[in-house]
């Protein structure tokens, strides 16, 4: 039951969350700050009267900003990467008394749209890629059944192959109807194991549609332009990945990105260390731009009068911001979670607006990019993907193990009490 005011919009069938992992420097991406650590090379252009971008770092990504609004403002409870990235899984931090109760927010956001999937839905509502590189891992569904689990897919693998042989199917078919004969005889026998059991069988269910269907296979194939545009890298590979499955509309509707390595403490500009931010951002301007211009180009098969992009809300944020100011002392920038950006586009985001204000340094926060004195944090940033697909996201769930009252987007912060609204803001003109 929802217990305070909310008013969900219900203004996207998809969302798609893309994991800045490791935090990229907001201050010279995308709330850009001259100061004494930054690089004369980065060519920084104003895109609009209250937004500069480095041409260098991101050449193709101009040209989309006229689709994102990014709201400069938000504020972490975390500033370490493990907690942060887990706060960035679950929209709450983490408390290890209760851990292993606590469902990712893409498992909550599977159990409510378990009864919108039709019965040609074979997908898994739930998918990221790449997400078993972040610090946490992929999260389990905690107190929900284990059926809202995530499909965590390894970019690199899945490429090389999802399709079966018409011999494979045959044999595949062969062994399924033994497995149903066994099961059905096994049935009384087993009934007393209770969920663990009911959670076999639904894998069991899922993984024979999955296989049986041949959507599954072609959301896998890559055309060497894919690689060309997106770049190919697994980042490339995983948000070409994500457009398909969406174009296929097959019952995925919650997607999570990850691309890690943005953790440059030391060497972020120099460009003979294994990681740089040069590098990273050579990443992700392909494969982020790739990804918002086919999103906008392909037509939905739901409404072929909209977009991939107009169901779809993107996302795209780090767990907390680097230090501003001059380098640290090993040429790097440190953790920095009091003001950082985040980016929204589709799903009727009114793009080319940057929302919120930091000073001159990037260090604090002087106009928070809402209709609140507080700070936007991920909460509300939960609450918002909540909202864009119709979810109450005041909604309590009372009944789980420990008998602590489960919120879906929590209003106790580390300090208190802390709004959960929806970021409202970002479609407004």
């Amino acid at each position: 039951a929802g217990t305070r005011n909310s008013h969900p919009r219900g203004n996207a069938r998809n969302v798609l969350f893309l994991e800045i992992s490791g935090a990229v420097s907001h201050i010279v991406s995308f709330d850009f700050k001259e100061n004494a650590g930054t690089p004369k090379d980065l060519d920084v252009r104003k895109i609009h009267s209250d937004l500069q971008l480095s041409h260098l770092l991101f050449p193709r990504l101009e040209s989309q900003m006229d689709k994102l609004a990014i709201v400069r403002s938000l504020l972490s409870h975390e500033e370490v990467h493990f907690r942060g990235q887990y706060y960035v899984q679950t929209g709450r931090q983490l408390n290890l008394a209760f851990a292993r109760e606590i469902p990712a927010i893409g498992c909550v956001l599977a159990s409510e749209l378990e009864a919108r999937r039709r019965s040609q839905d074979t997908f898994p509502t739930y998918m990221s890629f790449n997400l078993d590189k972040a610090f946490p891992g992929a999260l389990s569904t905690g107190f929900l059944p284990p059926q809202f689990s995530v499909v965590d897919i390894n970019p690199e693998s899945a490429v090389k192959g999802m399709a079966l042989d018409q011999k494979a199917v045959e044999l595949l078919e062969e062994r399924w109807q033994l497995l149903s004969r066994l099961r059905e005889v096994s049935r009384p026998r087993l009934a007393g194991y209770g969920r663990e059991m009911a959670s076999y069988e639904n894998f069991y269910e899922t993984a024979h549609k999955l296989l049986s269907d041949e959507r599954w296979p072609a959301a896998f194939r890559i055309s060497d332009d894919d690689r060309k545009r997106y770049g190919n890298t697994p980042l490339g590979i995983s948000a070409v990945l994500a457009r398909n499955v969406l174009a296929q509309d097959a019952g995925t509707h919650y997607i999570h990105i990850c691309h890690p390595g943005w953790d440059h403490h030391v060497q972020i500009w120099d460009r003979k260390a294994s990681s740089n931010h040069y590098t990273l951002c050579a990443e992700f301007d392909p494969a982020f731009t790739s990804l918002l211009e086919d999103l906008g180009r392909l037509r939905s098969k739901t409404n072929p009068e909209k977009t991939l992009l107009d169901e779809t809300l993107v996302v795209a944020m780090s767990e907390f911001g680097r230090t501003p100011g001059a380098l640290n002392n090993m040429q790097g920038r440190d953790h920095y979670n009091r003001c950082f950006p985040a980016m929204f586009a589709g799903a009727g985001v009114k793009g080319g607006r940057a929302l919120g204000r930091t000073d001159a340094d990037g260090a604090k926060c002087l106009d928070t990019g809402w209709s609140l004195k507080e700070q936007p944090r991920i909460e509300n940033v939960v609450a918002t993907m909540f909202s864009a697909l119709g979810i109450d996201w005041t909604k309590e769930v009372r009944n789980t193990p420990s008998g602590r009252t489960y919120v879906y987007v929590d209003p106790l912060g580390a300090n208190g009490v802390i709004p959960t609204d929806e970021i409202s803001t970002i479609y407004e003109s």
